[in-house]
């Protein structure tokens, strides 16, 4: 064990996460001092089940099993596509209001490498947010914005006209768009493990897509002992992978 890694482990445990799970462990040692099974049992299985809920393995395991579901595709070995639909929440504002890049704005991104490598005649935006201090917000808008601000025409962006408060409803108007314009070949692009249901819900619709995806989370990860503690981010990765796993449930 190198010098880091016990201070990056310690640096874990004194954080709000960690210090939380130290005191579920000490409530459990504090019961088995009293002979306290039965609570002894009950925080064990508490610390047990938050040390798994923030685990980074698990979570990695759990949102790789969407990711690996449609593997990176190179740019350059792409066909060009007559539209390239890119779903909403990968912008968010600025405290001046101005959009810019979110956590998933790798998605954005993305869709601007393949117009500018000649692989999207157009770029279709969508989505809808609300925001608890702005109110509502046009991610669309947002999104062409963002576009505008690298390079992408006008002329090469589709913002889509109805709002669009989750995947269903982008669906729905892409399915729109596609009997109107008549494309041929349409990629979706969106965060790898939200993929697996937005192309569910694609098929439902009588859509063919080019699953594209970004923002790729999980990762392998060589053993060390930090990965005992956990974390915020394994919360974060675990929450994400498991709200996809309920959306496809629910049919959202």
């Amino acid at each position: 064990m190198t010098l880091f890694v016990l201070e990056k482990t310690l640096a874990l445990l004194i954080m709000p996460v960690g210090l939380i799970w130290l005191l579920m462990l000490a409530a459990v040692l504090l019961c088995l001092s009293r002979r306290l099974w039965g609570p002894a049992a009950l925080c064990l299985l508490c610390a047990a089940l938050y040390a798994c809920a923030g685990s980074t393995c698990l979570g990695d395991a759990l949102i790789g099993s969407l990711e690996r579901q449609f593997p990176p595709v190179a740019v350059a070995a792409l066909e060009p596509f007559d539209a390239v639909c890119v779903l909403g929440g990968g912008s968010e504002l600025d405290a001046a209001g101005v959009p810019e890049l979110g956590v998933a704005g790798d998605r954005i991104f993305l869709a601007a490498r393949l117009w500018h490598a000649g692989k999207a005649r157009l770029l279709v935006t969508s989505g809808a947010a609300w925001d608890g201090i702005a109110g509502p917000r046009d991610a669309g808008q947002e999104t062409r914005a963002l576009w505008r601000a690298v390079g992408v025409p006008d002329a090469a962006i589709l913002p889509v006209r109805e709002p669009c408060w989750n995947t269903r409803d982008e669906i729905k108007a892409y399915a729109r768009l596609q009997a109107e314009r008549g494309w041929r070949r349409m990629a979706l692009v969106s965060s790898a493990s939200h993929l697996p249901r937005a192309m569910a819900l694609a098929s439902r619709a009588g859509l063919t897509f080019t699953p594209l995806g970004a923002d790729r989370q999980g990762r392998r990860r060589a053993f060390q002992l930090q990965q005992l503690v956990p974390q915020a981010e394994g919360f974060s990765i675990s929450y994400r992978a498991c709200w996809e796993y309920l959306g496809r449930w629910l049919g959202r």
